[in-house]
């Protein structure tokens, strides 16, 4: 089966339901030590509802990974065109706003983010969620393109450059705020990242980033505490 967000099956509340048993389970047991029945129990449902809405314990876990990928992308995006509007035209300010925003997700859902940082993931799972993460990158690098502002349009191997290096960091940063003890902590670590991205782009972040300029880059989505979609 493949796992398509917006299939009607996953739209009803016995596929939320199944989805939030699985996830809670996941983060204390493991995706191996889970079982169907145990999803199922958790959810109070059959075991033949879970395989009607995802096939297998292994779609239920991609479909939240997928959920939380998609909601990390909405969150970049919504930031780019806030900061955007606000009047900022810098391809590499825009990349970076949207690149903070995608960093401070990781700690707004650290539970999903550590089920897959422990490594005990469904085969294969790695190297398609690289794939997702990378494509979806690298489309982020038409910021860098479309502006003259910054690394200039005819420096293509430099936007490659920026783009491969945060491509490959991300994941890990992504990791090291899912485990901050503090949002705080999260805030200070993401607001360095930028900072060396910006400096390897040779473009000073002024502390732009840190957390009390948010203001300043146009916002980003609040954080909430609970860890919710």
């Amino acid at each position: 089966m493949t796992i398509d967000l917006d299939d009607a099956r996953l739209q009803t509340e016995a596929a939320r339901r199944l989805a939030d048993a699985a996830r809670e389970l996941f983060v204390k047991k493991g995706f191996s030590a889970t079982s169907v029945s145990d999803i199922t129990e958790r959810a109070g449902m059959s075991v033949g509802s879970l395989y009607y809405h995802y096939g297998s314990k292994t779609n239920v876990y991609i479909a939240i990974w997928l959920k939380y990928q998609r909601s990390q992308e909405a969150r970049a995006r919504e930031t780019v065109v806030a900061v955007r509007a606000a009047g900022v035209t810098n391809g590499l300010r825009l990349f970076l706003a949207g690149t903070r925003a995608y960093l401070l997700g990781a700690w707004e859902h650290r539970d999903v983010v550590r089920i897959v940082a422990d490594g005990d993931t469904p085969p294969g799972f790695g190297l398609r969620m690289r794939r997702i993460t990378q494509d979806w990158l690298r489309q982020n690098s038409t910021l860098l393109r479309e502006s003259a502002n910054t690394l200039g349009q005819d420096d293509a191997l430099g936007v490659r450059a920026i783009v491969a290096i945060v491509t490959e960091a991300i994941g890990g940063i992504c990791r090291e705020v899912a485990a901050c003890a503090t949002r705080e902590e999260a805030e200070e670590l993401v607001a360095r990242a930028i900072d060396v991205f910006a400096r390897l782009a040779n473009s000073p972040s002024d502390n732009q980033y840190r957390p009390d300029s948010r203001e300043a880059l146009g916002g980003g989505a609040p954080f909430r505490d609970d860890g919710g979609w």
